[in-house]
C-alpha cells in the first residue's frame, strides 16, 4: 500500500489594520456643536436655570437674578443647605449667557451648516435662521440698549430720561449760556467704599477725593445726644449732616447711593467737604441742587445722581386719565396723552397698556402713576410714569417670529405635498394591479 500526502492549506495571514488617524480637533468641535444631544442638554439646563433663578428671586431680587443667573457665563446657586454655620452648599451651573452662545452655535452648525441643502429641507433651514435671529436680538439688547424712566405731572415736559439702577458723579461748570458736564460712572467710585478715590486732572484748579461710598444710605442731621456712625459735615449755618448706611434693598431701584467729597484748591490749599446723595425726587422736584463751590475764580457744581440720558426730542404730558373699578379705588385702566416736541413740530400721542410710543429708536411704555403729596396721597393731581427703552434690536424679535412662521409653514406644506403625492401614487398602483 502506498501512502499519499494530502497538502494542508495554509490559513491566510491577517493583514494588520491601518492605524486610526486622529481627527482634526476642529472637526470634533463641529460634530459636538451639530449634535442633537447637545440641544437636549442645553434645553435641560435652561429649564433648571429658570427654576433655580425663580427661587433665588425671592431673596435676591429681579435685578441681581437677571445679572448673576441669566447674563453670566457661570453661576453658583445657593441651595440653602447649610454645611456649617457660615458655609452653605452651592450648585455650580452654566449661566444663561453661556447657554445662549452654545444654543446659537448649535443652531448655526447643526441646523444650517450641516443640514442637507435640499428643497424638502428649506422650511427647516428658514426656521433655524429665525431662531438664530432671536438670539442675536437678545445679544444686541444686552450689550447695546439702555432703559430708564420719565415721570411727569400734567403740563410738565422733559427731554431726558433717568436710569432705574445706575448712578454717576457729575461735575458741572457754567460756560456762558451752556452747562458743561463731565460724568464718572459709579463703578469707578466703588473703591471709595474701602478707601479714597482721587480725581486729579491737571486741567482742573482743584483735586477731588471721594470716600465713604455707600450703595444705599440716607442723610441725617446730627443731634447732640448720639454719635454719628460716619463723618459729620457742618454747613455754613452750623447744621451737621452725616450719611447713615442702610441695608441693600432687594429691588435695586430702591437703593439710594451716597458718598463724601473733598475738594482741595490747588492754588490756596483750601479744602471743602461735602455730602452727596443720589436720591431722585422727580416728578416732585424737577430741578436738582448740586453742591456748588468756587475754585480758580469759576463756580462748579458737584452732583451724585442717577445716570441721565438726553432724548432727541421733548415730551410733555397733556393729560393723565385713570378709570377705577366700580366702587373701588383700584384702577381698571390708566393712560396718558403726551405731546412730542421735535424741531418745532408737535405730535399728540396716547400711551396706554400694550400701546407704546415709538420714536427715533426710543419706546415709551405706560408703566405706573402716582398722586400728588399735597392731595394726601390720594390724588388728583396725578403724575404719570413711563418706562423708556432705547434698543437697536427692538423690532428684531417680531421679524424673527415672521421668519419662523414662514419656515414652519414651508415645512408643513412640503410634508403635506409629499404625503399627498405618495398617497396618490399608492392609489394609482393599486388600481393598475
Amino acid at each position: 500500500m502506498t501512502a499519499t500526502a494530502t497538502p494542508v492549506a495554509k490559513s491566510p495571514v491577517p493583514t494588520p489594520a491601518p492605524p486610526k488617524r486622529s481627527r482634526n480637533p476642529a472637526l470634533l468641535v463641529v460634530d459636538l456643536l451639530a449634535s442633537m444631544k447637545l440641544t437636549v442638554v442645553i434645553l435641560l439646563f435652561f429649564g433648571l436655570l429658570t427654576f433655580v433663578g425663580t427661587l433665588a428671586q425671592k431673596t435676591l431680587g429681579l435685578f441681581l437674578v437677571q445679572r448673576d443667573y441669566f447674563e453670566s457665563f457661570f453661576v453658583k446657586h445657593d441651595t440653602g443647605f447649610r454645611l456649617t454655620d457660615e458655609l452653605s452648599l452651592k450648585l455650580p451651573l452654566p449661566g444663561g449667557y453661556l447657554l445662549m452662545l452654545l444654543l446659537f452655535g448649535n443652531l448655526r452648525v447643526g441646523g444650517v451648516v450641516r443640514l442637507r441643502w435640499q428643497a424638502r429641507n428649506l422650511g427647516i433651514l428658514v426656521t433655524h435662521v429665525g431662531m438664530a435671529l432671536l438670539l442675536v436680538a437678545g445679544f444686541v439688547k444686552l450689550h447695546y440698549s439702555y432703559a430708564g424712566h420719565v415721570a411727569l405731572y400734567e403740563g410738565a415736559q422733559t427731554s431726558s430720561m433717568v436710569s432705574f439702577h445706575d448712578f454717576e458723579l457729575a461735575l458741572q461748570k457754567q460756560d456762558g449760556t451752556d452747562l458743561v458736564e463731565r460724568t464718572m460712572p459709579a463703578e469707578a467710585l466703588a473703591g471709595a467704599a474701602r478707601g479714597v478715590v482721587t480725581i486729579d486732572d491737571p486741567k482742573l484748579p482743584f483735586v477731588l477725593a471721594i470716600d465713604h461710598w455707600y450703595e444705599n444710605c440716607a442723610p441725617e442731621q446730627k443731634g447732640p445726644m448720639f454719635d454719628a456712625p460716619t463723618p459729620v459735615v457742618t454747613d455754613p449755618s452750623g447744621v451737621g449732616v452725616y450719611l447713615r448706611p442702610r441695608a441693600l434693598a432687594k429691588e435695586r431701584e430702591q437703593n439710594q447711593a451716597g458718598c463724601y467729597a473733598s475738594i482741595k484748591d490747588r492754588a490756596t490749599g483750601e479744602e471743602q467737604r461735602a455730602v452727596l446723595w443720589g436720591a431722585d425726587m422727580r416728578p416732585f422736584e424737577e430741578r436738582r441742587a448740586p453742591f456748588t463751590f468756587v475754585s480758580g475764580g469759576t463756580t462748579y457744581g458737584l452732583d451724585l445722581r442717577r445716570v441721565t440720558w438726553d432724548l432727541p426730542f421733548a415730551v410733555r404730558l397733556e393729560k393723565f386719565q385713570k378709570t377705577d373699578h366700580p366702587g373701588t379705588m383700584t384702577p381698571a385702566d390708566f393712560r396718558s396723552t403726551v405731546s412730542v416736541l421735535d424741531d418745532g413740530s408737535e405730535q399728540r400721542v396716547e400711551i396706554y397698556m400694550n400701546h407704546p410710543l415709538r420714536r427715533e429708536g426710543h419706546v415709551f411704555f405706560q408703566t405706573s402713576w402716582g398722586p400728588s403729596p399735597d392731595s394726601g396721597m390720594r390724588g388728583p393731581p396725578f403724575y404719570s410714569v413711563f418706562e423708556v427703552a432705547s434698543n437697536p434690536s427692538d423690532d428684531w424679535p417680531k421679524w424673527a417670529s415672521y421668519v419662523i412662521l414662514v419656515g414652519l409653514l414651508l415645512h408643513f406644506v412640503t410634508k403635506l405635498v409629499r404625503y399627498l403625492k405618495s398617497s396618490t401614487h399608492a392609489a394609482n398602483t393599486a388600481e393598475i394591479s
